[in-house]
């Protein structure tokens, strides 16, 4: 709050400018147009005006004095800025995975601030963690979007999760940027406002069960997560299964919480499967491989899993009982700089970093903030300005780097793609 000023205190130059009343000399208190409180608030125009002058000053009220000032001077505000909110698990079951996704978006940001790749603006990233709790990563969405007011939101992970939160972006308009689910349930035009950088769940089941074909593997068991996304995944893998002729021997849901690794492993080998599909996270991975791992000399069958669990933690985990695990992947080979993008994810992140350290992970979360940054630059450069939304939209008819944009009303430019790594000697993943 601005409080009453001295007498004959002359106005600065830089309000006489903006047409601010100016102090004569004399006895006159500063500012002049002072209001009785019954006319609290600002004058019609907005901006204090010459006519104010003269007004009944015997009780001075200037709390809307300070943010009229920075507006009618033309300072630096949030029209200068696009603000994103990001909900993601930084600790939890998916906690490793998430801090990954955050040192690629700090990666790029730092590119853009290295670079001055929005001119004279702004973009804010602000990111809350939420454990991998549908409960937390609603209460975050809603503090970032009714609280916060944020232009956008960047990448969030779990299929529940972002359904629960989708009513909350929904009535304010809010884009989500990035999605690390492929759940059909997302992919829909009721789900407009989930722009997707990577392939469905279906898409990266019908790539697994074709390699599971070409090696004339005839009989599945799958472990399926009791949650949204392990029941998107099972109904696509059942439809694939279908048609390619294969036998499901057996299957089971699973709550990553109350999960018997080695109860699991029994029913597996009772079915006696040369192929396992786990459609569930990495620590569910680790349980089951960890059981099946326990009963030396027996067959195991070839484990299956998507691109939502960590290959590296997999392996590092469960050491040589990850080998041969085939992991369907959206991103391009973090580890193959092949590709201008992926020579400058690599170099950001040594850079960000301070060594080698690259993942599927890091690198969708440092597509994520390729795109938004695009889109922010979009928004920015519109007269008027343009919502994220509406940038959003018109990034739907381009490609970022080879990754199409889409969404659950517009399929893009073309589809996302779909590729298989396994884990080899060493933990680490051949392509």
């Amino acid at each position: 709050m601005i409080g009453r000023g001295p007498r004959r205190t002359a106005a600065p130059e830089g309000l006489r400018a903006a047409g601010f009343p100016v102090a004569p000399a004399g006895n006159v208190r500063w500012p002049p147009h002072a209001l009785r409180r019954q006319d609290r608030g600002p004058p019609a125009s907005g901006c204090p005006t010459a006519g104010d002058a003269g007004k009944d000053d015997t009780t001075m009220v200037y709390r809307w004095l300070a943010p009229l000032l920075l507006l009618c001077l033309g300072l630096p505000g949030r029209a200068d800025e696009i603000v994103v909110g990001q909900s993601l698990p930084l600790s939890g079951p998916l906690g490793e995975a998430g801090r990954n996704v955050k040192d690629g978006i700090d990666a790029y940001l730092a590119r853009v601030q290295r670079e001055g790749l929005l001119g004279r603006h702004k973009l804010v990233w602000r990111a809350l963690d939420d454990g991998y709790s549908v409960e937390r990563h609603t209460q975050n969405i809603r503090q970032l979007v009714v609280q916060d007011k944020v232009d956008a939101l960047g990448l969030s992970a779990g299929t529940s999760h972002i359904d629960a939160a989708y009513p909350t972006m929904r009535e304010a308009g809010t884009p989500l940027i990035g999605a690390m689910t492929g759940a059909s349930a997302l992919h829909g035009a009721q789900r407009a406002l989930i722009y997707h950088l990577r392939a469905s769940y279906a898409d990266e089941v019908r790539q697994l069960v074709a390699q599971a074909v070409s090696v004339r593997q005839r009989r599945v068991f799958a472990v399926w997560q009791d949650d949204g996304l392990g029941r998107d995944a099972f109904a696509a893998l059942e439809i694939a299964l279908r048609g390619a002729g294969i036998e499901l021997v057996g299957q089971q849901g699973v709550a990553l919480a109350q999960m018997d690794g080695a109860a699991l492993a029994a029913s597996v080998r009772a079915a006696r499967p040369d192929a396992l599909f786990a459609l569930c996270v990495t620590p569910c991975g680790v349980k089951l491989l960890s059981g099946l791992a326990a009963e030396s000399g027996v067959a195991r069958p070839t484990p299956y899993m998507l691109s939502i669990v960590n290959g590296e933690v997999l392996a590092k985990s469960v050491g040589p009982a990850a080998r041969g695990t085939v992991i369907s992947q959206v991103m391009p080979n973090p580890r193959l700089a092949t590709s201008p993008l992926v020579q400058r994810y690599q170099q950001d992140m040594r850079s960000h970093m301070g060594r080698d350290e690259f993942s599927y992970f890091s690198l969708e979360g440092y597509v994520v903030a390729m795109v938004t940054v695009e889109a922010a630059r979009m928004a920015l450069a519109a007269s008027p300005r343009r919502s994220m939304q509406d940038a959003m939209k018109l990034m739907l008819r381009r490609e970022i780097e080879g990754i199409p944009v889409s969404s659950g009303d517009d399929p893009g430019v073309r589809p996302h793609p779909v590729t298989l790594s396994m884990i080899g000697n060493g933990g680490r993943l051949i392509h």
